[in-house]
Parts: structure tokens; C-alpha cells; sequence
């Protein structure tokens, strides 16, 4: 009771902290803006707000609102930020879950020794893979703008005590809110790659860098709490690994625009990017090392290795050292910033490893010296940044979907005169494979570059080329995984190795036969692929035996198994296909190494990091993971610096616990594995039987915004895999615009719905089991995650405005069917998770309480005037328009695309 009762004192400070900060930021954003006072009413959690948006103030007041949810999820996280730091100055380090304190203090408890947790981390290797994202409504300057009005408010509020620095930072406080009011959030126009590129660039090079240092720090200082040796850490260099990756410029799966030429551009930017990265640290460190004889002995084989690094650059190499003429550890790494800075092109580095060389005989002339202290504050860092960004920053991946490299391979074997190959898609799978094994077993390429070929074929051969050619200059550290989406039967898999060795990207093994240079993974995206995973891995692995480093990777994904069989049947089918997946990689000598397609909502995979991470398998994680971070998310956890060490730092210590941990763990007994996927069979025909029924479809594209996202500038992707025609279907219909549609609507559909029909048959079925999964919950990490996060998708669904969107659906009979079907689920599901998880919904998550409680009646005036605005631009979008009509559609369109913006800074999520 104690507990409680200190628990809820906590909570209670941070929402003053929270409103009161509020308060003052609001009013600044009033004095900010050059509004009248119609609408700087609007602003809300002000005791003068507004309660309806003005006649013809359509655009002005989505945009006001946007601006103010921003200031609100500032706010919250700089409280978040200072409540975090409160509780490990009251309560110890470990106070905060899932940090590495907390981490390394569970491992103690679990009785793991330094020597097990030491060969755990060296095991452990975390690569988040970031990706644009095709319903991402803001513009990339507005990210810098947002991150600035953060970095104003700490100072405003370190400044506290200094009422003149106060009233300056308030100032500067005020101007970064003009100006982002006046920079404008959304698109005017689609985003190209590159700008998506420039994004990325900006978190892989400011951001990342610094945190993954921090992250080093973080981590000693556990250890060292643990009562471990911080030498034994450095010394068996067991710094868990991570690495970057990225989609953007090599995602090929229906985005027309990523040709081989933006893919070429992409590596060539990243490496650029990367020397720029690097030459900043190498300052920030010639800086610092200032030691200079007689006081610091210079190593003979050091001054022999700066001189002659030095004539490498002639009379630029001269004048460094004519600079610096007493201080040599600050003239060579000035050398190496010289040499770094010609890397990109020519005449500098080639590859990491020679400049990982350099750093190394720094390193040691320093310990040599006596400064290892030195050394390892100033250099250390260096190798770091240089094993984990290389000259690549992230690796890029190219995924392309299985019916194109069908596509593809029908062109390529017409045309080298294989027999009966135009039928070759729709082979059974024993011929299939038959034909390209025997071509992977042969000496030669079908063909040479020149060759005429159809255009699937040569897109497919001249995107895997132009990682050859890169390869061939650099090596093959800038390039990732080639991704097969919908993955349906080995040969989907085998094709690649055969198209990489038309591209000159593939070695002979020792049997002779073709392989990949570049690990080949699957992407297992609807219900029935990850029922079919094991066998199709099983199969393939026959095929090509296990990989030379150790590792098959496999995707799930969470977005597309979703919107196929419903959050439920998804979850559990994506834990049973791991479970399968590990199965068939251990019998067949591999690592299984899983890469989570997750999104930024419920319906997309998405979830607390440290509940994930408890929530996978048992024997699933074998230490390397990789999972997305999209477009959506990457302003949302890493926009800042402190925010982006707390969320990695979450990663990388689940990851390194559980992988330490998991062979502790007891898999799911035979009875809750029945009750489970009872839940899942029955939730999922309750999924299917809603989207199947008569007018479903006519109902989403009514009830929801979904025309307006994929008539939107969201973003470089096409929302449909194909142009779908006039009949657009479900299925070519990306996962993303789906969810995303009917968030904005407030349904939340994609995130429980069918999870209260599967609860309730188990219930009345098998009685006995629902008795066992309920006790089962405190120790059924799988259940409690899954459960929690249909949980916060309804208590973000509002039934009340399920109704108002469905008025936007003209055919009544047809409305009243669907929503009568939609609320009895959204009744039943709450009615059966309550049963689960006991207590009230705000006493056990008082923060999601609250932030949705600041956010509703705002969002409700933005509902009101998107469904308002709804009306008038599909009416004004009808074939017969004059110019009159047009420009009303032009605004109306416009004013449209501000509110989506605006609900989705409210929502804080898309799709």
C-alpha cells in the first residue's frame, strides 16, 4: 500500500509539473503568433480556450492546433525527461526500467556471473534499419524546427533561477515559435528520396553518433555498479554491437521512383555523409590531445608513422605539421581529418579497416606514452563511431516483392531461350526450383552487360549491379540485406542469388554452386506465409546450405499480418512462425537472425520496447535483431538527444537481457498454447467476416479519410502497390494508408478489433482453459503485451465519433450494419479486457490517461472540421468543375491536408 500510495504521489507531482509547464508555454505561443484573438482562442489547455473553430479559418486553425499538440509533446517529454532523472536521484540507478541498470541488476538476480553476461553482450548485435514512410504528413525542416523549441525549453527551464537569462530564453523561445508558424508543416508537394534520404542522414550523422557513445558510458557505469570490472568490459571489447541500416533509396517493392541511379546516389551520399561524420570527431579529439615532449615521450614508430603520413598530402601534409610543430598526437589526427576528407571521392581512405589501423597505433602511442586515460577518452571513441558507422552510416538494404523478381525471371529465361518459360510464375514450386538450381550450379552468367533485356529483368539485374560496382570499390560494408516481400516458396528466394550473379554479385561455394554475397531474407508478411515459414525456410536452407557468417535472417511483418487477420491471430502467428523459424535454423547449424517490421501504431507492431522485447520467444533471440524505425517514429524517439539515448538504451539492454537470459525461460505450456490460439482463430474469422461483408470497402473509403491520403503529399512511396486501377482493392492497398485511415477516424479498427470475439468463444467454449490463461497473465509476457496494447488502441477509439465519421457513408442500410457490428465488438472488447487485466484502466496507466485527456477536446474540434471539410472536396472533387469550383477545391484540399497533419501531432501516430 505504501508503494501505491508513493506511486501515486508521483504521478500527481508530474501532472502539475506537466500543466503548469503548460500554462507558461502557451502563453508564449499566444505572444508568439501574429493572430487575432478569434483564433489564439483556439489554443487549448487554457481557461479562455475556444470551443469551435471560426467560420472560413479552416487552414489557420488545423495549423494553430498542429502547432500546439507540438508544444504539448515537448512539454511531456521534457517532463518525462526531468521525472526520469528524478527517480534515479531518489531511488538508485535501477529505478528506471529497462536501462542498463535495471538490466544488469535483473541479470544479477537471475544469477548470471560477469563471464556469462560478458559472452551474452559479445553475442549481441542491435540494427535499427530506418525507413521513409508513405503517410508521414510533415516537411523535414519542420523536425529542426521542433527539435529547436525543445532545445528552448531546457534552457528556459535551467535558467530558472536567473530571472534575466529567463526573460532572454523566453524570447528565444517566442521567435522559434514564430518562425515555425511561419515555415509551415506539411508538404506542398510529394517528397522526393532524396529529401527522405536527407532526413535519415540528419539522425544517422547529429544524432546517433553522440548517443551511441552515451550508450558506451551508460553501460560501465552499470557494470561498474554491479561490482564488475569496467577492464574485463574493455578488454574482451564486449560493447554489444550495433549498427544502422535504411530502406530509403533501395526499397524497390512497388516504388517506381528507386531506380538503380537513386540507389547509386544513395551509397554515394551516405558515404559522404560518413567522412563528414568522422572529420568532426577527429577535431573534437585534435583538440584535446595536446601533449607535447618533453613532457609526453613520443614513440619512435609513432613520429616515423606521422612523418610519414604527413608526405601522403605533399605541401598540404607540410603545413599541418608546420601548425603544430611540438604537439604530434594533434598534428596526426589532423593528418587523419585530412585524409578522411578525400575519402568520399579518391586519395583518401578506401576502406574502415586502414582507418581503424591509424586509430589503433594512436591508441597505443598514447598508452605507450603513459596517457592511457587519454587514450581512452579521446580515441576509444574514434574506433567506436568507425566499427559502428564505418563509411557507410547505414547499411542500405534493397527489397523488392516476390512477383517482380517472377517478373523479372520470366524476361531473363525468354530471353536466354528456356523452354516453356513465359508460364514460368505460375510453375509449381518443384519445377520452379528445379530450373534455378540448375542455373546456380552452372559456370556462367546467363548474360553480359549489354545485353537486351525486358525492363523487370534489367531493373532487377542493374539495382543488385550497382551494389557490385560499389562493392568492388569499397567492400561490401554499405550494403545490407536484399529483402524478398511476401515471400511465398524457396525459389522466391533462390532468384535472388541467381539475378546477384548476373549482376556480379555472387561467389561460387565449394560445391560449386552460385551464392549471394549479401545475406537473402525472407519477408513473411500475411497469416498463411508465417504458417508456412518453417517449411519454406527448412526447404531454401536444403537448398543452399547454412550461411557463412552464421546468421539467416527472416522478416515478420506486423503491419500486413494485420490487416490480413486482425491484431490477434497476427501477434500469435508471428510468435508461432519465430518459434518455427528458430526451429528450422538450429537444425540446420544457423543463428536465426529476426528482423521485426514494426510501425508507429498498435495495428502496425508497435509497442513498449522493453515489453516487446519480454514478449518474443523464448530460444527466438539469439542476440541479433534487427527492427524498423519509419519515418513517423524517428522525430518521435530520437528527435533529441536525450530522448534518443533513453529509447536506444531501452533497445540494446532488453535485447542484452533477454539474450542473456532466455534459455532461462520456460516456453508456453500445451494448454495456454490451445487457449491462445482458440483466441487467435476466432478473433480473426470475427476480422475477416467484418472486412468481408457486403459494402465494407464502400464504408472505408467513406467513413475514413483514405482518399485524402493517397491524393496527399505524404510521401516518395506510392500508398498502393500498383495503381490500382478505378477499383481499388484491399489487397493492393499498403498496410501504412490503412491503419493510418483509420486512425484519423478514430476507430482504431486495425488495433482490437475481433480481439473481444476470440476472448468471449474461448470463454464459452473451452471454459476451463479461459480460467488458465487469466491466471496464466502475471507470468505470460506474450499475453500482457498483447492484451495492453489492444487496450491503448481502445482507449484511443471514441465510438462517439465512429458515428459521426460513418454519417459520412451515404448508404444508410450498409452504415448501420457495419457500425452496429464495429461498436458490439468495441463493447465486447472492452467488456472481456477489463475481465483480463483487472483494475480501472486510469489507475493502472494513469499516464496514457492523461495525455489522452489533454488531447480530446482539441482533437474533437479537428474531427468535426475534417468531417466538414470531407464533405466539400469529395463534392467539389466530381468530374464537373469550372475554375471557380477548382480553386475552392484547391483550398479545400489544402485545408484538409492541415487537419490530418494537425489529428496526427494530436494522436501522436499515423500509421
Amino acid at each position: 500500500m505504501t508503494e501505491k500510495i508513493k506511486t501515486a504521489a508521483y504521478f500527481k507531482e508530474g501532472f502539475r509539473q506537466l500543466e503548469e509547464e503548460l500554462q507558461l508555454v502557451t502563453g508564449v505561443l499566444r505572444e508568439a503568433l501574429p493572430l487575432d484573438d478569434d483564433l489564439l482562442s483556439l489554443i487549448p489547455w487554457r481557461e479562455e480556450s475556444a470551443t469551435k473553430i471560426p467560420d472560413g479559418r479552416d487552414a489557420l486553425a488545423a495549423q494553430l492546433l498542429s502547432l500546439s499538440f507540438e508544444v504539448l509533446n515537448k512539454v511531456e517529454e521534457r517532463v518525462a525527461f526531468r521525472f526520469r532523472s528524478w527517480r534515479r536521484s531518489h531511488h538508485g540507478p535501477a529505478a528506471v526500467s529497462g536501462l542498463w541498470p535495471f538490466a544488469i541488476e535483473q541479470l544479477v538476480k537471475a544469477g548470471c556471473s560477469e563471464k556469462e553476461v560478458l559472452a551474452a553482450l559479445r553475442e549481441v548485435r542491435v540494427e535499427p534499419v530506418l525507413t521513409a514512410h508513405p503517410t508521414e504528413a510533415k516537411r523535414h525542416v519542420v523536425r529542426e524546427k521542433h527539435l529547436a523549441i525543445y532545445n528552448a525549453l531546457t534552457a528556459w527551464e535551467a535558467a530558472a533561477q536567473d530571472p534575466h537569462r529567463a526573460r532572454r530564453l523566453r524570447g528565444s523561445l517566442r521567435a522559434e515559435l514564430e518562425s515555425l508558424w511561419f515555415t509551415g508543416e506539411i508538404f506542398i508537394r510529394r517528397p522526393k528520396v532524396r529529401d527522405e534520404l536527407q532526413n535519415a542522414i540528419y539522425y544517422l550523422r547529429e544524432v546517433f553518433p553522440e548517443v551511441v557513445l552515451r550508450l558506451d558510458r551508460s553501460l560501465e557505469l552499470a557494470w561498474e555498479d554491479a561490482g564488475w570490472s569496467v577492464g574485463n568490459l574493455r578488454d574482451q571489447n564486449a560493447y554489444p554491437s550495433i549498427q544502422f541500416a535504411t530502406w530509403i533509396g533501395g526499397d524497390r517493392d512497388g516504388h517506381p521512383f528507386v531506380t538503380p541511379e537513386v540507389t547509386a546516389g544513395t551509397l554515394a551520399e551516405l558515404r559522404r555523409h560518413a567522412a563528414r561524420l568522422h572529420r568532426r570527431f577527429l577535431r573534437r579529439a585534435a583538440q584535446a590531445l595536446t601533449l607535447a615532449p618533453p613532457f609526453a615521450r613520443v614513440p619512435d614508430d609513432f613520429r616515423d608513422a606521422l612523418h610519414h603520413l604527413a608526405q601522403e598530402f605533399g605541401s598540404t601534409g607540410q603545413d599541418i605539421l608546420d601548425r603544430n610543430p611540438h604537439e604530434p598526437w594533434r598534428a596526426y589526427l589532423y593528418l587523419l581529418r585530412e585524409k578522411m576528407g578525400r575519402t568520399a571521392e579518391q586519395g583518401g581512405y578506401t576502406v574502415p579497416d586502414d582507418y581503424r589501423f591509424d586509430l589503433a597505433r594512436l591508441h597505443e602511442s598514447l598508452v605507450e606514452t603513459g596517457a592511457k586515460y587519454s587514450a581512452d577518452e579521446w580515441v576509444r571513441p574514434l574506433l567506436r563511431l568507425s566499427n559502428v558507422f564505418g563509411f557507410h552510416l547505414a547499411a542500405v538494404d534493397i527489397r523488392q516483392n516476390s512477383t517482380a523478381y517472377d517478373q523479372a525471371a520470366t524476361e531473363l529465361f525468354v530471353a536466354t531461350g528456356v523452354k516453356d518459360a513465359t508460364g514460368f510464375a505460375s510453375w509449381d514450386e518443384p519445377r520452379r526450383r528445379k530450373l534455378v538450381l540448375e542455373e546456380l550450379r552452372k559456370p556462367d552468367a546467363l548474360t553480359k552487360p549489354g545485353d537486351e533485356l525486358g525492363e523487370a529483368a534489367a531493373n532487377a539485374i542493374e539495382a543488385l549491379r550497382v551494389f557490385a560496382k560499389h562493392s568492388g570499390r569499397f567492400g561490401d560494408s554499405a550494403l545490407g540485406q536484399l529483402i524478398v516481400s511476401m515471400t511465398r516458396q524457396p525459389s522466391d528466394l533462390l532468384l535472388v542469388h541467381l539475378f546477384c550473379r548476373e549482376a556480379g554479385l555472387a561467389d561460387r561455394d565449394d560445391d560449386g554452386q552460385w551464392r549471394s554475397r549479401l545475406p537473402v531474407s525472407p519477408l513473411f508478411e500475411t497469416g498463411a506465409d508465417l504458417a508456412a515459414a518453417e517449411e519454406i525456410l527448412r526447404d531454401y536452407l536444403d537448398a543452399v546450405g547454412p550461411a557463412p557468417n552464421g546468421l539467416q535472417p527472416a522478416m515478420v511483418g506486423y503491419s500486413d499480418s494485420n490487416k490480413d487477420a486482425g491484431v490477434f491471430s497476427s501477434q500469435w502467428g508471428i510468435f508461432l512462425a519465430q518459434e518455427s523459424i528458430a526451429r528450422a535454423c538450429q537444425d540446420h547449424g544457423v543463428k536465426p537472425q529476426f528482423f521485426h517490421g514494426r510501425g508507429g501504431t498498435i495495428g502496425r507492431g508497435a509497442g513498449p520496447t522493453q515489453w516487446f522485447l519480454r514478449a518474443l520467444p523464448p530460444g527466438s533471440l539469439s542476440g541479433s535483431v534487427r527492427i524498423t524505425e519509419q519515418g513517423e517514429v524517428l522525430p518521435r524517439k530520437y528527435a533529441h538527444e536525450g530522448n534518443a539515448h533513453y529509447q536506444l538504451e531501452l533497445l540494446m539492454a532488453g535485447v542484452s537481457e533477454a539474450a542473456a537470459t532466455q534459455s532461462r525461460h520456460e516456453p508456453l505450456g500445451d494448454d495456454i498454447r490451445d487457449a491462445l490460439q482458440h483466441i487467435a482463430d476466432d478473433s480473426s474469422a470475427a476480422y475477416r467476416a467484418l472486412l468481408e461483408s457486403d459494402g465494407f470497402l464502400d464504408f472505408h473509403r467513406s467513413a475514413t479519410p483514405i482518399d485524402a491520403l493517397e491524393a496527399g503529399t505524404f510521401g516518395s512511396r506510392p500508398p498502393r502497390r500498383t495503381g490500382g486501377g478505378a477499383r481499388k482493392t484491399l489487397e493492393d492497398l499498403r498496410a501504412i494508408p490503412w491503419v493510418f485511415s483509420w486512425t484519423q477516424s478514430r476507430f482504431y479498427l486495425p488495433g482490437w478489433f475481433g480481439v473481444g470475439s476470440g476472448l468471449a468463444a474461448l470463454e464459452k467454449k473451452h471454459a476451463a482453459n479461459y480460467g488458465k490463461l487469466r491466471e496464466s497473465l502475471p507470468a505470460n509476457p506474450f499475453l500482457q503485451y498483447v492484451l495492453t496494447n489492444v487496450e491503448s488502441s481502445l482507449a484511443s477509439a471514441k465510438p462517439e465519433l465512429m458515428e459521426v465519421y460513418a454519417a459520412l457513408c451515404d448508404d444508410k442500410a450498409t452504415r448501420a450494419r457495419i457500425l452496429d457490428t464495429v461498436r458490439s465488438e468495441y463493447d465486447l472488447t472492452r467488456k472481456q479486457l477489463a475481465a483480463f487485466l483487472g483494475r480501472d484502466f486510469r489507475d493502472r496507466r494513469p499516464r496514457l490517461a492523461k495525455t489522452l485527456d489533454l488531447r480530446e477536446k482539441p482533437l474533437r474540434l479537428l474531427h468535426d472540421q475534417q468531417i466538414a471539410l470531407l464533405r466539400d472536396w469529395r463534392q467539389a472533387a466530381r468530374p464537373v468543375q469550372d475554375d471557380t469550383q477548382s480553386g475552392k477545391f484547391d483550398r479545400t484540399f489544402l485545408a484538409l491536408q492541415l487537419t490530418i497533419n494537425a489529428i496526427s501531432s494530436g494522436l501522436r501516430e499515423t500509421g
